[in-house]
């Protein structure tokens, strides 16, 4: 909770950004609930028997359907993204301006989107079981793939979810973006783990589960493999942050019951923000070590659940600080009782 002497600014302890922590006395999470979008009457060409108006399937679970290509029946999709940010083409040598006012390198890189139902369902929540465990094991396999390619140093899984969040389409889906560098945010995230490990011989990671543990106010899940979290500096209401409790850099190698368990977690607890947010738009992203990085006892994969009922405002555009109105262990306290 916020400090005797009121609002609170917080540090996260690995990247050091910083979360002013505003929660007034009389606030409630409802002040922060979102509005419903009317639902879109478009075709939609997600949906099962519009196959025709997606690019050729890269991959189709569950495995062994009698079907043709591209069409009916199957239950989670993976397509090429019709509007790429990146440009699907790899020269075996990239130019790079790198001794110049303005450097750059040509933005090549994987973007592809998993569609993780047939049935035109609007949230992860709304899937079966099966969906679900079959939508984390498509981003598994479509990461492994790529790594196979040889082509991409860095694969960002992620989920935009109604508009606020960025999705241009409602049906629920995923997306997986694989760059040919390694983002600079996640080389700030790998490269402050190693400093950690290196300062306290022990993973910040591992050392955060143990904290977060023994404090136990800002848990919300946990069981013999996975915990879930509200951050010390979440910024934003209701944030969430899924890691393995047993070390792992690699998503790519959780095995297919770690899978199938993170998927169902993930899940319960977006019908948890669901039920408190009044369902509110929300990002998750899937963190991962890059393809060329040795094993890394330093770091783990990690999941973060962003819903998305603030924005930054002029003073965080200016300050680079965050403003979240809920507390983390009092959105930790209302997940809870929301289970």
């Amino acid at each position: 909770m916020p400090s005797e002497f009121g609002n609170e600014l917080r540090r996260d302890p690995l990247l050091g950004y910083q979360v002013v922590v505003a929660e007034g006395r009389e606030n409630r999470p409802q002040q922060w609930k979102a509005t419903i979008p009317p639902p879109s009457a478009m075709r939609c060409p997600f949906c099962g028997g519009h196959e025709d108006a997606t690019p050729e399937e890269l991959l189709v679970l569950p495995a062994g359907l009698v079907r043709q290509s591209d069409q009916f029946p199957w239950e989670v999709r993976v397509v090429p993204n019709i509007y790429p940010s990146l440009s699907p083409a790899f020269p075996e040598s990239l130019p790079v301006r790198e001794n110049t006012f303005y450097p750059s390198i040509p933005a090549s890189g994987v973007q592809e989107v998993i569609i993780e139902s047939p049935e035109h369902v609007t949230s992860f929540t709304g899937l079966s079981e099966h969906c679900a465990k079959m939508t984390f094991q498509a981003y598994q396999m479509r990461l492994n793939a790529i790594r196979n390619a040889g082509h991409c140093r860095y694969v960002q899984l992620f989920k935009n979810n109604g508009p606020a969040a960025g999705a241009s389409l409602e049906h629920s889906h995923s997306q997986l973006m694989a760059t040919r560098w390694v983002p600079a945010v996640v080389d700030q995230e790998i490269d402050a783990s190693l400093a950690y490990f290196q300062r306290h011989g022990q993973s910040y990671w591992s050392d955060l589960i143990e904290r977060e543990m023994a404090a136990g106010e800002r848990i919300v899940h946990a069981d013999e493999n996975l915990v879930a979290f509200c951050p010390f500096a979440s910024r934003m209401p209701c944030e969430v942050c899924i890691l393995p409790r047993h070390p792992q850099a690699d998503f790519g190698h959780a095995n297919s019951a770690l899978l199938e368990q993170l998927a169902l977690l993930v899940r319960s607890l977006l019908t948890q923000i669901e039920k408190v947010l009044n369902f509110p738009a929300y990002n998750y992203l899937i963190h991962t070590m890059p393809f060329d990085t040795f094993p890394a006892d330093h770091y783990h994969w990690h999941v973060e659940v962003l819903p998305r009922v603030t924005v930054r405002a002029g003073f965080e555009w200016g300050t680079g600080l965050y403003v979240n109105p809920l507390s983390p262990e009092q959105a930790a306290q209302i997940l809870r009782q929301s289970s």
